[in-house]
């Protein structure tokens, strides 16, 4: 296979699992990004009639500038509603992956195109060009309209029709305006490169916006659910992972495994609160793996948890390193751990007594 097909494939096929990775929900939502890279590509076959009746009703120009904006965008983007109408598309972030997909799609195809009407010699530079600039860009437009179509699934009748339209705008503009640029004579390529790049750095953008709107959807949802502040960082902080390995060391993989896992399904929970595309019941079984994974993790190494919890900001234990990183409101801190982490010792032994009367030894 030509070098310049194979760059033209990998390289935007790598930035889409980047962005899925990205997303954070990369498990249950690669089913569907395959679907929508499946859409994208087989768009071109469609949106090539589209293109050729522009350019002879209103010339070339005219179809780079404005018939082919618009006409993509709305193809590539045809299939979407239809795509993430699934559940496993939970919220905006889901969306923007999807479309990130579809655009990927479309760009791997018309690649090839491109690549055909040139020589070998000149395939590899050509497709070095497109991978960073007009890849990015069709990838970039479509995850704008995919995060508007989810975004719009829990609004209003008149919002589900005015969001993705808002969204769409916005992709037909940027996407005409970086075809305006490479249009224009004497136009810097390293312009038109940084523009495709800001347009992906948008998408990516939407995606990272996820983090810190779901690290405060799962603050808020375990508020409400009783959980301390102590408690609310450790299932929402950066230092998650430096736990799970001093946990691992004292109660081994499975158990942390446990614990990571109920680290996801506590996030999942809160946006399915939030973001409002879940059932009672798909709701009820993310509440249900939860109580699972608490029992799997038990007793005694919650006892630990509970125990390295800190009661005050001078506490030196892992746990008051990770409460230190977190911005909490400073009226949910109490002196001794409840909610979650206490629910967690509800793997209850044969006396509960016994159980509600032991205090964990201090490190």
């Amino acid at each position: 296979m030509d070098t310049g097909v194979i760059v033209a494939t990998v390289v935007p096929l790598v930035a889409l699992a980047a962005v899925l990775t990205l997303g954070r929900n990369g498990r249950r939502l690669w089913p569907l990004a395959l679907l929508a890279l499946l859409w994208g590509f087989l768009d071109t076959y469609l949106v090539i009639y589209i293109n050729d009746w522009w350019a002879a009703a209103f010339g070339l120009t005219s179809l780079i500038v404005l018939g082919a904006p618009i006409a993509e965008e709305i193809t590539k983007a045809l299939a979407l509603p239809f795509i993430s109408a699934s559940h496993r598309a939970t919220w905006f972030v889901d969306g923007a992956v999807l479309g990130a997909a579809a655009g990927t799609g479309f760009a791997i195809r018309e690649n090839w195109v491109y690549l055909e009407r040139v020589g070998a010699d000149a395939g590899l530079g050509l497709a070095l060009a497109r991978v960073t600039s007009t890849n990015l860009m069709h990838a970039g437009c479509t995850a704008i309209v995919g995060a508007a179509i989810v975004l719009a699934y829990s609004r209003g009748s008149m919002a589900r029709v005015a969001i993705p339209l808002a969204g769409l705008v916005i992709a037909i503009t940027l996407h005409s305006t970086f075809n305006r640029l490479t249009e224009t004579e004497g136009m810097s390529p390293l312009l038109i490169t940084a523009t495709g790049i800001a347009v992906f750095g948008g998408a990516v953008a939407i995606v990272g916006l996820g983090f810190p709107i779901s690290a405060r959807w799962v603050r808020e949802d375990l508020s409400r659910q009783g959980a301390t502040a102590s408690e609310q960082a450790a299932l929402t902080g950066s230092s998650v992972p430096e736990i799970l390995d001093a946990f691992e060391v004292r109660y081994g993989a499975a158990a942390a495994q446990s614990a990571e896992q109920l680290v996801g399904v506590q996030r999942r929970l809160a946006i399915a609160h939030r973001a409002g595309r879940a059932s009672a019941a798909e709701v009820d079984g993310l509440e249900e793996e939860a109580a699972s994974l608490r029992r799997d993790i038990g007793m005694f190494a919650m006892m630990w948890l509970r125990s390295h919890l800190p009661v005050d900001g001078a506490d030196p234990s892992i746990w008051g390193a990770l409460d230190e990183s977190i911005d909490v409101d400073e009226q949910s801190e109490v002196s001794a751990p409840t909610g979650l982490w206490a629910r967690l010792n509800d793997v209850a032994p044969a006396n509960d007594e016994v159980v509600a009367d032991f205090e964990p030894p201090a490190d």
